[in-house]
């Protein structure tokens, strides 16, 4: 590698940021993106820091997952919002998160499962409270089952079929060191 291209990837692997890796090495974002590229590094960016507010949100859930099962391979560290979140022994994992919300007579979690319904293994869905803080369940669903559905409507009573697919972290790690 030039020198140039050591300095963008060590810039990059820090700041996991185009445009602030250009600044900081004093070139154009579009000429780090060459670099990088040339040097063989994954431009995959860091939605947890850098991304919108539904980004943030959804890397809150990969990270709580990626904290229960440290086996798993993040696959979002080598491709660019990538498809599907996690691969654990052979096995494609997607996370899903969603706040409470109400519409005046019905609180319920809500999940879009249409992007990966064709290509995970399993849905993991983090039902959290309304201010997005606290995780209130935990439900883990069959590739299969969801390829049916584009979205996922949970109401907070859990008096829906999706009930039957409640998870504890402790069920999640049993089952993931099992396979």
């Amino acid at each position: 590698m030039s020198d140039i291209q050591d300095a963008c990837a060590e810039s990059y692997s820090r700041l996991k940021h185009l445009k602030l890796v250009g600044e900081e090495v004093g070139i154009p974002w579009q000429t780090v993106y060459v670099h990088l590229k040339k040097a063989g590094v994954a431009v995959t960016g860091d939605k947890a820091r850098y991304g919108g507010i539904t980004d943030r949100f959804a890397a809150k859930a990969e990270a709580e997952f990626k904290r229960l099962i440290p086996s798993a391979v993040d696959n979002n560290e080598t491709e660019f919002q990538s498809t599907i979140d996690f691969d654990v022994n052979g096995n494609s994992v997607d996370i899903k998160a969603a706040r409470l919300k109400s519409d005046g007579r019905i609180h319920r979690w809500a999940y879009c499962v249409s992007k990966q319904r064709d290509a995970a293994d399993f849905f993991i869905l983090y039902a959290y409270d309304g201010s997005g803080e606290d995780v209130l369940h935990k439900f883990m669903i069959p590739g299969e089952i969801a390829r049916e559905k584009t979205t996922i409507s949970i109401t907070a009573t859990l008096k829906s079929k999706w009930a039957d697919y409640l998870i504890s972290d402790d069920g999640l790690v049993e089952f993931f060191n099992s396979i």
